[in-house]
């Protein structure tokens, strides 16, 4: 009570400063609050002013944050797949695609081979039975693979003593021949040329005669006309076949040496 008294008659006087509230202690300090405390109160958001504050329920709501910004970010941040893996995968279903058109490619190879494989056993029968037949089958299907397969056979006869092979016979399968003469095959081409080559050989003495035969003379005769006539078609078409190098040019020359002379 004593100082107390002192203290208010040394304020009358004049004696004692006045404590403005700048000078005053920090709250904390007045109420002996610990200062994080206070921080904390501070910096609370206004909407949680008011409310019943849970001990640990900041760390709570922190925890429930992050799990799901990082479940988001996992979701978000999910590698793309690579341009190789893809690249990958593209090569495989296109090798998948290729395979099935390979497939495919060989079925109808394998139908091809097939037929021909037919065609040639009914050829052989015919063959063994009587050349004409032969020549008629060859004409009437229309296979080239199959005339390939056997006009060198056909070739091989004609140059024998005793030949199965009528001159009227070889007149009917020159158009066929014709067409081999003009493929970009150099095999169809040589065997072609190998073909004519055997008939000018075999009939160059009746081809190479400058009368021609009456209208009433024999088939012979008159196969012969139409054989010169062919023989000259054909070489029109055949004659480029000059320029060809290796074998099959030069046989080509050697024809057109005797194809030039014919009346």
């Amino acid at each position: 009570m004593v100082n107390s008294r002192h203290d208010e008659d040394l304020n009358k006087h004049g004696l004692l400063p006045c404590l403005s509230k700048a000078a005053k202690p920090p709250l904390s300090k007045r109420k002996g609050c610990p200062l994080k405390l206070a921080g904390a109160k501070l910096h609370r958001k206004a909407s949680h002013v008011g409310c019943a504050r849970v001990p640990g329920m900041a760390n709570k709501e922190n925890e429930l944050t992050c799990s799901g910004d990082s479940r988001g970010s996992y979701h978000n941040d999910s590698p793309p797949v690579r341009a190789a893996d893809g690249s990958k995968m593209a090569a495989a279903s296109s090798k998948y695609t290729d395979l099935n058109e390979l497939s495919k490619d060989h079925e109808a190879m394998s139908q091809v081979l097939f037929g021909r494989s037919l065609r040639l056993k009914v050829a052989l029968s015919l063959w063994r039975r009587n050349a004409n037949e032969l020549v008629a089958y060859l004409i009437r299907i229309q296979d080239a693979g199959v005339l390939l397969d056997c006009l060198p056979v056909l070739t091989h006869n004609l140059q024998t003593e005793s030949t199965c092979l009528s001159l009227g016979c070889c007149v009917d399968i020159m158009p066929q021949v014709k067409l081999m003469i003009t493929s970009k095959y150099e095999e169809h081409i040589l065997v072609a040329l190998l073909w004519v080559q055997a008939i000018v050989r075999k009939w160059w003495p009746e081809l190479s005669k400058t009368d021609k035969r009456l209208q009433d003379s024999c088939s012979e005769d008159r196969n012969i006309e139409v054989m010169k006539q062919r023989l000259k078609d054909l070489w029109k078409e055949g004659s480029r076949l000059t320029a060809l190098p290796g074998s099959t040019g030069d046989l080509a020359k050697a024809l057109e040496a005797y194809l030039s002379q014919l009346p």
